[in-house]
């Protein structure tokens, strides 16, 4: 018999809504290329950031600022809040 042991305790239905929320801000806030763009320098470098030349260092940055993580943030605190045991 399979025992998950501590995969009994992930709430799964919080992290797929967390992961659902994320993708969607991704989505609205990116453009096609500009994911694609993030997938070749993620692919060429094999995430490795230390790969990456200053363009596109600068270039990453530029995408990185599109999302505007502090709304993420705001769009994912309720989830936070939701889990027993927790301030």
């Amino acid at each position: 018999m399979l025992r998950l042991g501590p995969l009994r305790k992930v709430p799964w239905l919080l992290l797929f809504e967390a992961a659902r929320v994320t993708h969607g801000h991704v989505m609205e806030r990116t453009s096609p290329a500009d994911r694609r763009r993030v997938m070749q320098l993620v692919r060429r470098t094999r995430g490795n950031p230390l790969a990456l030349t200053a363009r596109e260092r600068r270039e990453l940055k530029a995408i990185a600022a599109k999302l505007d993580l502090a709304q993420l943030a705001a769009a994912l605190s309720p989830f936070g809040a939701l889990r027993p045991g927790r301030r």
